[in-house]
């Protein structure tokens, strides 16, 4: 019989099938951390997600929610991070200026004026 090897669960997958919390992302990251030289993929693609999904994540953390829902439904990610900043424009706070700033970057940097 062989010994058949299967990957856990992802954060982003676990998450999506609402089995994850954003709390428990540090949890996975250090999990990734003390997997020693065993573990060869990027912690972008150990926590389930795509290298532009988490450039983005990382940028805002709020939109978690908005990768889900945009993965599910095929919708590209720059609509997705477009409509993110125009909601926070919409109320603005001066908790959201380095995400509007990042974010507007990250969307300039593929020709979309946010």
């Amino acid at each position: 019989m062989s010994e058949v090897q299967t990957k856990p669960a992802s954060f982003f997958d676990l998450f999506a099938a609402g089995r994850a919390s954003l709390p428990e992302f540090a949890d996975f990251v250090s999990d990734w951390h003390n997997t020693g030289e065993e573990e060869q993929r990027p912690l972008s693609e150990y926590l389930g997600f795509t290298d532009a999904e988490f450039d983005v994540w990382a940028l805002d953390r709020r939109l978690l929610p908005d990768l889900v829902a945009a993965r599910r439904s095929g919708q590209p990610l720059a609509a997705v991070v477009a409509d993110h900043v125009q909601r926070l424009k919409a109320k603005p706070a001066a908790a959201d200026r380095a995400a509007l700033f990042s974010l507007g970057h990250w969307l300039k940097a593929r020709g979309i004026d946010a």
